[in-house]
C-alpha cells in the first residue's frame, strides 16, 4: 500500500507534547507529532499499490465502474477518487493524473487530500499507478464472434449481382451513423439466396432501421417475425431474434 506523504497542520502546536517521543514542535495530528502518528497509522490516507483500468481494444472505450464508456476525464478522476482510502472528516480531494512518459499505457496519479480528524486541518498526498489493462467490451465480443439478433432478408423479383451489391451499399450505409453509439450496428454475415441476400445484423435495432431505409428507397413491402433464442442471465429477460423481410421489385 502506498503511504502518505506529510501532512501539513494549518495551526501551530508548540504547547503541544508528543507521548511517544517527546516532541513539542511541529505538526501535531490529535495528541501525536505528525511522525509518530504516521508510525502507527501508515495507512490513513492511501491507494491501492496501484489501479487498472480496463480499455476495449477495438472501440477504446473504458470500464471504471462496470459499465464500458467513452473516456471522461470527469469520470476517470472520479473512479480514481473513489479508490482512495481515508479517515478524515469533511474531506476535500483534488485528483491529478499523468502519463508516465515511459510507458504509454501507465499513468502516475497523485490525490491532495484536506480534511480534519481530532479537530486539526490537516492535508496529504497520497500517490499510485494506474495502468490501462487491454480487454474487449460486450458489444465488441459479440460483433467478434457472428452473434446476431437481426435478420434482413432481402428479396428481388430478380436477382443480379448488381442489386446485390447495390442492397449491400444501402444497408451499410444506413447502419453507419449509428455505429457511433451503438457498435452492434455491424453486419456480421452476408449469405446469398436463391432470390435475393441475407443480411445477419449484430442489433435489433439496427437491423430494423437498415431494413425500413431499404424498403422506402426501393418502395417494397417488409414483413417482421420473431424467434426466442435465449435469456438474458442480467436481466432475466428473453431475448428474440427478429427477421425482417423485405421484398422489392
Amino acid at each position: 500500500m502506498s503511504s502518505p506523504k506529510s501532512p501539513v497542520s494549518h495551526s501551530p502546536h508548540s504547547s503541544k507534547f508528543c507521548p511517544k517521543c517527546g516532541k513539542t514542535s511541529g505538526t501535531f495530528i490529535g495528541l501525536f507529532c505528525r511522525s509518530c502518528f504516521l508510525k502507527d497509522n501508515p495507512n490513513f490516507v492511501s491507494f491501492p499499490d496501484a489501479l487498472i483500468l480496463e480499455r476495449c481494444n477495438v472501440c477504446l472505450k473504458i470500464r471504471p465502474q462496470g459499465k464500458w464508456v467513452n473516456w471522461d476525464d470527469e469520470l476517470v478522476h472520479t473512479w480514481v477518487g473513489k479508490q482512495l482510502k481515508h479517515r478524515l472528516e469533511n474531506p476535500f480531494t483534488k485528483i491529478e493524473i499523468v502519463p508516465n512518459p515511459k510507458k504509454p499505457k501507465a499513468f502516475f496519479v497523485r490525490a491532495n487530500v484536506s480534511g480534519e480528524t481530532d479537530g486539526e486541518k490537516v492535508e496529504f498526498l497520497a500517490e499510485t499507478n494506474m495502468t490501462i489493462r487491454g480487454a474487449i467490451c460486450n458489444d465488441d465480443m459479440l460483433v467478434s464472434s457472428d452473434y446476431y439478433e437481426g435478420i434482413i432478408q432481402v428479396r428481388f423479383t430478380e436477382r443480379t449481382p448488381e442489386k446485390i451489391r447495390a442492397v449491400q451499399d444501402e444497408i451499410d450505409a444506413a447502419m453507419e451513423p449509428m455505429r457511433k453509439e451503438d457498435p452492434k450496428a455491424q453486419v456480421v454475415n452476408w449469405v446469398l439466396q436463391k432470390h435475393g441476400l441475407d443480411a445477419w445484423v449484430v442489433s435489433r435495432k439496427a437491423a430494423k432501421a437498415a431494413a425500413v431505409a431499404v424498403t422506402r428507397k426501393h418502395e417494397g413491402t417488409m414483413s417482421v417475425s420473431g424467434k426466442l433464442i435465449g435469456l438474458d442471465v442480467h436481466s432475466s429477460k428473453t431475448k428474440n431474434r427478429l427477421t425482417f423481410l423485405v421484398r422489392v421489385p
